[in-house]
C-alpha cells in the first residue's frame, strides 16, 4: 500500500508540474511578445501583415505540448493540463497591455492579428476557447480616448440596469475595470507621450489628464 501511495503521489506531482509548466511557458512567451525591447515594437510606420514571431513560436510549442500529453496521458489528465489555457492568455494580454507601450494604430493592428492567430491555434487544443475579451480590449484602442470613456459609461449603465433583470454573463465578462481602462487610456496617448518634442508630450499629458478625469466619473474613482 505504501508503494502504491508513493507512486500515486509521484504521478500527481508530475501532472501538476505539467500543468504549471504549460502556463509558465505561455506567460514567458507572451511577456516576450508584449515587450518592445525583446520583440517587434508596436510603434510601427507601416502595416504589418505577419504576427509576431514569438506568437508563432508559442503556437508551435502549444501544439507540440498538446500532442505529447495526448500521447502519454489519459483523457482526464490531458484535460486538466490544457483546460484554462485560453482564459490565461485572455487575462494576461489585457492585464499586461502596458508592456506594449508605446503603441500606435498600426501596432494595435499587429496586436489584434496576434490575438486572432493565438485564438485559431487554441481552438485545436481547448474546446470552446475564445480570446474575445482581449480582442475587444485592443479594438477599443482604435476608438481612441473618447471611445474608452464611452465604454466606461456603457459599462456603468449596464451594471445599473442589472438591478432590473438577469445579468448577461457574456456581457459582464466584456466589461473592464477602472485599472484596465486607465491602462488602455495611457496606451492611447503613449505614442504622443513618447514623442521627443517636449511640447507634443506635454500637450498629450494634459489631454490625458482630462480624459482620465472623465473616466473616473464613470468608474467611481477619484
Amino acid at each position: 500500500d505504501g508503494i502504491v501511495s508513493s507512486f500515486e503521489e509521484l504521478a500527481n506531482t508530475a501532472l501538476l508540474t505539467l500543468h504549471l509548466e504549460a502556463r509558465a511557458q505561455i506567460i514567458y512567451s507572451l511577456h516576450t511578445a508584449l515587450t518592445p525591447s525583446t520583440s517587434a515594437p508596436y510603434l510601427l510606420e507601416q502595416e504589418v501583415n505577419e504576427p509576431d514571431p514569438q506568437v508563432l513560436k508559442l503556437n508551435a510549442d502549444v501544439m507540440t505540448y498538446d500532442e505529447t500529453i495526448t500521447r502519454h496521458l489519459r483523457a482526464p489528465e490531458s484535460r486538466f493540463v490544457r483546460t484554462g489555457l485560453g482564459r490565461l492568455i485572455d487575462a494576461y494580454l489585457v492585464g499586461n497591455a502596458p508592456l506594449a507601450s508605446p503603441m500606435n494604430g498600426r501596432g494595435c493592428g499587429r496586436m489584434q492579428l496576434n490575438i486572432l492567430v493565438l485564438q485559431q491555434n487554441l481552438k485545436n487544443v481547448e474546446e470552446g476557447v475564445d480570446l474575445r475579451r482581449a480582442a475587444e480590449y485592443f479594438a477599443l484602442f482604435e476608438k481612441g480616448p473618447d471611445g474608452v470613456v464611452a465604454k466606461a459609461k456603457a459599462d456603468k449603465e449596464a451594471g445599473e440596469a442589472e438591478a432590473d433583470g438577469e445579468p448577461d454573463e457574456e456581457e459582464r465578462r466584456l466589461r473592464f475595470s477602472y485599472d484596465e481602462l486607465k491602462a488602455l487610456m495611457e496606451l492611447c496617448f503613449s505614442e504622443q507621450l513618447a514623442n521627443p518634442e517636449r511640447g507634443v508630450a506635454a500637450a498629450a499629458k494634459r489631454q490625458m489628464g482630462e480624459k482620465m478625469l472623465a473616466l473616473s466619473e464613470y468608474t467611481w474613482q477619484t
